[in-house]
């Protein structure tokens, strides 16, 4: 997991999550509607997201196995849990197949993200992750979360 600002460039990161960034700070996302935006067909696409943020103690944590997440807050104060890794843990619910995802118990010493416009979060594969909690009273957020698929990190 990665914790940035979209205002600082100074990292130098893999090509295909800069070009994810790149997306992201080049996009006028202000008039732009919930819905799914190719980047790279399936490789790589935006899903824009306009959801309210739930209590912090409710919603499962998540995960994906074929792509990785830029989750990065547009509008808005949002919470996210976040926890490493775990092969081990039981699957609640499994539509890793037709959907890539897959959700478990909330779990116990996660780590709570504050997130600020401007600021995003990168979720690798099997990392977990619990988006869209309140930071304080639950509110409308507007976010934007890139898809990139897994397999463009090894090339």
């Amino acid at each position: 997991m990665l914790l940035g600002d979209l205002q600082h460039t100074t990292l130098t990161l893999p090509a295909v999550l800069e070009q994810g960034l790149a997306y992201l700070r080049a996009t006028d996302f202000s008039q732009m509607v919930a819905g799914k935006y190719p980047i790279d067909g399936e490789n790589m696409f935006a899903l824009v997201q306009d959801p309210v943020t739930q209590a912090w103690d409710t919603g499962l944590p998540e995960f994906h196995a074929r792509y990785l997440d830029i989750q990065c807050l547009l509008e808005g104060e949002e919470a996210i849990g976040y926890a490493p890794a775990d092969r081990s843990l039981a699957r609640i619910t499994d539509h890793l197949v037709e959907r890539d995802i897959a959700f478990v118990a909330q779990q116990a010493g996660e780590t709570r993200l504050l997130m600020r416009p401007g600021m995003y979060a990168i979720f690798f594969p099997g990392e977990l992750h619990r988006p869209c909690r309140a930071a304080g009273l639950p509110m409308q957020i507007k976010k934007v979360v890139i898809k990139i698929s897994a397999e463009l990190l090894q090339s």
